[in-house]
């Protein structure tokens, strides 16, 4: 029963996207006035690289992909000790979880997509810019973009990033252990 928990626990931080760890992160810093001056050029790359139209279906996409990835690694860690019913649990929390991940793409993406911009204007100099800029525009940089998410799904590296997650998800499962008793420890001496 515990590499089920296990099991669930690794499926619910794999559902977890990054953007939605960053809510805890400082707030980044102001643009200088010359990443200011990069902003709209930025913007013109994220919009090439990123249709607006298609950042949605983009976006969910790479979380089906990775979702999926997760699920079959965290599936056999457990090794095929679970019965049809708990998988069948488990298949109900991913449906729930993809649910929940269309609409924080909805909400959040526009957010995301306005960072990238001011990202890329504070790492990337103007020269380097407008060379990205010329290459998106070109069918070339175009196809390069819109394949590379889907080549997550690209069957060598579906197996790889499988077994790679397989590989993390047994080394991770005893850390969960002693991470329970630390903060069973913690909480017995530190009540709020």
């Amino acid at each position: 029963m515990s590499r089920l928990l296990a099991a669930c626990a690794l499926l619910l931080a794999g559902v977890a996207t990054a953007p939605c760890r960053a809510q805890d992160a400082p707030p980044p810093p102001a643009l200088t006035q010359t990443e200011s001056e990069n902003l709209e050029l930025a913007q013109e790359v994220i919009d090439l690289a990123f249709p607006p139209d298609r950042r949605h279906a983009l976006l969910s996409r790479v979380g089906d992909t990775m979702m999926a990835q997760v699920r079959n690694a965290a599936l056999a860690s457990v090794e095929g000790t679970l019965d049809a019913g708990e998988q069948q649990i488990i298949q109900h929390y991913l449906d729930r979880a993809r649910a929940v991940s269309e609409r924080t793409i909805s909400e959040r993406s526009p957010a995301l997509f306005a960072a990238l911009a001011r990202a890329y204007a504070r790492n990337f100099t103007h020269d380097e810019l407008v060379q990205i800029r010329a290459f998106v525009a070109t069918p070339a940089g175009a196809k390069y973009l819109e394949r590379s998410a889907d080549l997550l799904s690209d069957p060598d590296v579906a197996q790889a990033n499988t077994a790679y997650m397989r590989s993390a998800f047994t080394l991770i499962e005893p850390l969960q252990g002693q991470l329970r008793q630390e903060l069973t420890e913690y909480r017995a001496h530190h009540p709020r």
